[in-house]
C-alpha cells in the first residue's frame, strides 16, 4: 500500500441535520478529483494543510451546490499515509450525499468500513492497536472508555508490547544462533533463556491483569436487578435511571421481559438490567419463559443485584452462587419497614426505591463491588482480541519454559517461541493477516 493506491471516498460525519459534513478522498488523484468538482478561491497546492474557500459546482451540468472549504495533504505525511483531501461543506441529509456523488462521479471509488485508518496502518502512520483506538474513541459511550480510547492512540498500549516483542525476538535470535553456529547446547545457554522467559512472563502478565481489573472502564458494568416477584425491581430500575422505563405494579409476576438502560456513574457506563421475578409454582406459560429470559440476562451479568422484599420474610437466592456472578443483596421497602435495619427487620443494606433512601451508598457499593476506584481510570486496559493474543503469546512461554527445564531438544522451545512471538506481534499489528485485518477494521464505521 501507497500513496498511489485506488482513489477512495466517503462521507466522515454523521448524516442528517447538522453545520458541517466532511467528505474524505484518499488515493491516487485525490487532488485531480476534487478539482473536477471544488473550484477554489486560491491554490491548494501551493497551500498544503490549509482549508481554502471554494464552490462545489458539478462537473456533471455546472449546477452550483455549495460554498465549501477544502484542504490538500500530500502523502506521505497524511493520515493514511497517501495524497488525501478533505472538503468540509454544510450539512445535512441530502447535500452531503450529492456531493460525494460527485466525488464518486469523478473516479474514486466508496470506501470500505475503516479503510481510511486500514491504509494508515498499512503505511505505517499507526500501529494495529492505534487503529483500534480509533474506532474506540468513536464508540465511547463514557468519559472513562473516552480516555482509555485516547490513550491507546497516543501509543500507551504499544509502548508496553514493543519492548516485550523485541525482548522475546532477541531470546529467539539467540537461541536460533547458538543452534546454527554452536554444536551443543548448554546448561548455561538454557538458562539464560529461561530467565529472560520469566521477565517476559512478568510484563505480560501485568498487562493480563490490567485487562481484568480495567474492564469496567472500557466495557462498563452489566448489572442485572432480580428476585421474587414484587420485590421492586422495576421502581428500582426506574429510580437509579432517574426516570420512568419500565412499569410498575404491585401485582406479582408483571415483569415478562427484560428491559436494558444505562446510565454514568464516576465516569463508568452502568448497564441496568430490569427481569422478571423468580419465584417456584404457580407459574403460566408467559412467566416462565419471562423467568428462562432473566436467567440467562443473570449468566450474562457483571453483578447481581438481589432485590429482597423488606415488608415480607426474606426470599432466598434462587442462585447457584458458585457458578453466578458476584451477587448484592438489598432489601427495598425501607419506607415502609418501622424500624429498616434494626433488630426486627433483616440486615442491610436498606433502600427505598420509591423515596430514593440509600440509592446513593448502592451506587457506591455497585461500584466497588465492581472493582471500580475513584483514584482514577488506567491508562492502558487492552481490548478483547488484544487479550487473547496475550494470552495465547504466554501460554506459548509457558510450554516453552516447561519444554527448556524438562530437557528436551531446544529446537522445540524455539518452535514454541515463534508461535508465542506471532501471538505478541498480532496485538500492535508487527504481524498480522488479512484475516485479522478484515476481523478487526470491519466494526468500523464509513469515513474512518
Amino acid at each position: 500500500m501507497d500513496k498511489g493506491a485506488d482513489l477512495i471516498a466517503a462521507i466522515s460525519t454523521a448524516t442528517g441535520p447538522g453545520a458541517v459534513a466532511m467528505i474524505r478522498l484518499s488515493g491516487r488523484g485525490a487532488l485531480d478529483a476534487l478539482g473536477r468538482f471544488f473550484k477554489p478561491n486560491r491554490s491548494l497546492v501551493d497551500n498544503p494543510r490549509q482549508l481554502i474557500l471554494g464552490k462545489v459546482v458539478s462537473h456533471l451540468d455546472g449546477a452550483l451546490l455549495d460554498h465549501a472549504m477544502a484542504a490538500w495533504f500530500p502523502g506521505p505525511s497524511s493520515f493514511t499515509g497517501e495524497d488525501s483531501v478533505e472538503l468540509q461543506g454544510h450539512g445535512g441529509s441530502l447535500l452531503p450525499k450529492l456531493t460525494l456523488e460527485l466525488a464518486l462521479a469523478s473516479g474514486a471509488r466508496l470506501a470500505r468500513p475503516g479503510e481510511f485508518t486500514e491504509r494508515a496502518f498499512l503505511n505505517g502512520r499507526l500501529s494495529l492497536d492505534q487503529a483500534e483506538a480509533v474506532a474506540e474513541i468513536v464508540a465511547s459511550e463514557s468519559r472513562a472508555e473516552a480516555r482509555i480510547a485516547a490513550k491507546a492512540l497516543d501509543g500507551a498500549l504499544r509502548g508496553r508490547v514493543l519492548p516485550l516483542f523485541d525482548s522475546l525476538k532477541g531470546s529467539l535470535a539467540f537461541l536460533t544462533g547458538i543452534l546454527d553456529f554452536e554444536e551443543d547446547w548448554t546448561e548455561r545457554n538454557s538458562n539464560r533463556v529461561l530467565e529472560e522467559l520469566g521477565r517476559l512472563k512478568e510484563g505480560m502478565g501485568e498487562l493480563i491483569e490490567l485487562r481484568k481489573s480495567g474492564k469496567p472502564y472500557r466495557e462498563g458494568l452489566r448489572v442485572v436487578l432480580a428476585g421474587p416477584p414484587n420485590a421492586g425491581k422495576s421502581a428500582l430500575f426506574n429510580a437509579l435511571l432517574g426516570k420512568r422505563r419500565a412499569m410498575v405494579s404491585t401485582v406479582p409476576g408483571t415483569t415478562r421481559d427484560y428491559l436494558t438502560a444505562s446510565v454514568t456513574w464516576s465516569s463508568v457506563r452502568v448497564e441496568l438490567v430490569d427481569t422478571a421475578g423468580l419465584r417456584d409454582g404457580g407459574q403460566d406459560e408467559l412467566e416462565s419463559m419471562g423467568q428462562e429470559l432473566a436467567r440467562e440476562q443473570i449468566s450474562d451479568a457483571d453483578l447481581v443485584l438481589w432485590l429482597h422484599d423488606g415488608l415480607e420474610p426474606p426470599c432466598p437466592v434462587s442462585l447457584d452462587r458458585e457458578h453466578s456472578p458476584p451477587i448484592l443483596e438489598v432489601w427495598n421497602k425501607a419506607d415502609g419497614h418501622p424500624n429498616p435495619g434494626g433488630p426486627e427487620g433483616p440486615p442491610g443494606p436498606w433502600i427505598s426505591a420509591m423515596t430514593g433512601r440509600g440509592l446513593a451508598a448502592l451506587k457506591e457499593e455497585i461500584l466497588k463491588m465492581a472493582g471500580v476506584s475513584e483514584d482514577g481510570v488506567p491508562e492502558i486496559v487492552p481490548n478483547l482480541r488484544q487479550q487473547i493474543a496475550l494470552e495465547q503469546s504466554y501460554a506459548c512461554l509457558l510450554q516453552a519454559e516447561g519444554s527448556l527445564l524438562a530437557g528436551e531438544v531446544p529446537e522445540i522451545a524455539g518452535m514454541i517461541l515463534r508461535d508465542s512471538l506471532d501471538h505478541l506481534g498480532a496485538i500492535t499489528g508487527r504481524v498480522f493477516t488479512d484475516e485479522l485485518l478484515e476481523e478487526v477494521f470491519r466494526h468500523f464505521c464509513l469515513g474512518k
